[in-house]
């Protein structure tokens, strides 16, 4: 990227709330190129993602043997790789840009050398299974079982934590969503972006709300990565 041009990437589990942040950052002045706005059983307002992106996501993964939801120990990234993610983002006008997809955790090498400027979102490990479940039961997704699924959990946000920890951004914690537009605004000026308007884009009722009674439901272990996450979570605007 140009020093004048700055790259957002929104990193976070499938059903965390990314598409949701990503449709806010979109209301706040933020450009997302052909981002998949059309609502569908899965996302009724779009997940906010690349086609394109995605599918280059897609074929790193599958090199290396694995999936979205059965991750590779590690990726190899091709000049080719990069040549066809800058034409993605060439294909983006604006000064602020962002992407999204949920799989570019599992690809991070794919994008370290343009410093992008990340924006981390968590969402409760209960909430993410039920979620996934669902949509697997739809058919919108292969079949795991509970365990597996909070395991997979636990590996993207293992992830997550491995790239704050790495360098600190700012993290917005799905489950908090009554202050849900402060933290998106306080994560765009943490990148020293300011948010120009107001969003209307997040309904809170498409989204069940059940406070901190997953615990009950979790691994120790996913509650204490939970725990270690919430610490840099965003706090206000």
């Amino acid at each position: 990227m140009t020093a004048d041009r700055k790259l957002l990437v929104v990193l976070g589990m499938h059903r965390s709330g990314t598409s949701a942040v990503t449709g806010m950052l979109k209301d706040y002045g933020v450009e997302l190129g052909p981002a998949r706005e059309k609502r569908n059983a899965f996302n009724l307002r779009g997940n906010r993602e690349i086609q394109r992106l995605r599918l280059l996501h897609e074929r790193v993964l599958e090199r290396a043997g694995g999936s979205w939801c059965d991750p590779p120990e590690s990726v190899e990234v091709t000049d080719d790789d990069r040549r066809q993610r800058d034409e993605v983002l060439a294909g983006i006008e604006g000064d602020v840009i962002a992407v999204k997809d949920p799989r570019m955790l599992l690809a991070m090498e794919l994008w370290r050398d343009l410093d992008p400027a990340p924006i981390g979102v968590i969402r409760n490990p209960v909430a993410v299974i039920d979620s996934l479940a669902s949509r697997a039961a739809k058919g919108g997704g292969p079949a795991r079982t509970p365990d597996a699924w909070e395991e997979l959990w636990r590996h993207y946000n293992r992830l997550l934590l491995d790239e704050l920890e790495r360098r600190p951004f700012p993290l917005v914690d799905f489950d908090r969503r009554g202050d849900l537009p402060a933290q998106v605004k306080g994560a765009l000026a943490a990148h020293g972006v300011s948010a120009g308007g107001e969003s209307e884009f997040f309904d809170p009722a498409l989204v069940s709300a059940k406070g901190e009674a997953w615990r009950g439901r979790a691994a120790p272990e996913s509650a204490a990565l939970w725990d270690r996450l919430r610490e840099h979570a965003v706090v206000r605007a």
